[in-house]
This record gives C-alpha cells, sequence and structure tokens, in this order.
C-alpha cells in the first residue's frame, strides 16, 4: 500500500519526524534530476537537494494542499537554485549530448523544458513552479525549441532528447 503524500505532510506537520522522512524517500530521486539538469555538476546538486528538503521542512505549513507536493518541491528546488546562483556557477561536468545542447539554452527556457518534458508536469504547474503565467511558459518553451533547433535541425521531439 502506497502512502498518500497528504497523509505525510500531515504526519510531519504534526511533529513525527519518520514522516517526512519518507517524504524525502518519495521525492528524493525527482528532485536530484531537477537539480542535476539546473545545476550541471554533482557537486552543486547534492547541496541543491539538501537545501530544498531543509526549506520544504522549514515551509512545510505553508504547502497548499491544492498544489500537487512534487509540484510544491519543484519550486522550492528552482528558488533555491535561483539563490544560490546556480546558474552562475554552472560548470558542468563531461555529459550526454542532451546536457550539452540544453546548456545553450537560458536558464528559464531550460527549466519550462525539463519540468515538461522530463517531468511531465502540464504547463499550469510548470508556471506555478516558475511562478509566472501560463503565456509566458508557453514563450519559454517556443524559445528553447527553437534555440534547441538552430543547434540540431534533426530534432523532431524536445521530449526524446529530455527523457527520463
Amino acid at each position: 500500500m502506497k502512502i498518500k503524500p497528504d497523509r505525510l505532510i500531515k504526519r510531519s506537520l504534526a511533529g513525527e519526524i519518520r514522516a517526512f522522512k519518507k517524504l524525502i524517500d518519495m521525492y528524493n530521486k525527482q528532485v536530484f534530476d531537477l537539480c542535476f539538469r539546473m545545476a550541471g555538476n554533482k557537486t552543486a546538486v547534492q547541496d541543491l537537494v539538501v537545501r530544498t528538503f531543509v526549506t520544504a521542512r522549514q515551509r512545510l505549513g505553508d504547502y497548499d494542499f491544492s498544489v500537487p507536493f512534487h509540484v510544491w518541491l519543484y519550486s522550492l528546488a528552482v528558488s533555491c537554485s535561483v539563490q544560490a546562483g546556480t546558474e552562475a556557477e554552472r560548470v558542468g561536468e563531461p555529459g550526454d549530448e542532451a546536457e550539452e545542447l540544453l546548456r545553450q539554452v537560458p536558464f528559464y527556457p531550460r527549466i519550462a523544458m525539463i519540468l515538461k518534458y522530463a517531468h511531465r508536469l502540464t504547463p499550469e504547474e510548470t508556471a506555478y513552479v516558475l511562478n509566472c503565467r501560463v503565456e509566458t511558459i508557453k514563450s519559454y518553451l517556443r524559445q528553447g525549441r527553437e534555440l534547441l533547433l538552430v543547434q540540431r535541425p534533426n530534432i523532431a521531439k524536445p521530449d526524446l532528447l529530455l527523457g527520463t
């Protein structure tokens, strides 16, 4: 039986430490993936993942149960990345061709593409994560696709490039 995140959140808010540990276990892989794609190197990723979950624990009382928990976590991860200046420090380790192509895409269009294609978020959820309007997300996605097409004209589907 899979435990729903809402139950774990409520138990965690009631002071149960194990409940928050289970939330970390449930979402660590997804948060790690997002942070790795933002930071580009394993050293920065570990720091971002820890910052994200520490921030989540501190702000758990502010969580809006109408938003999927993973979407809320992604918004914290992006915020932690921006605050940590990850984009300025992005000195990626040697990666695959997809990661190399994505490095050429500016931060917000890149994150919008990652959230849509790798994490399967809707434009509305992506807008929540990036704290902007849906129209802005659509613009970011269009800009990201156009930049990728300039680099690799044969890329028909960015979702194949960003697949998990």
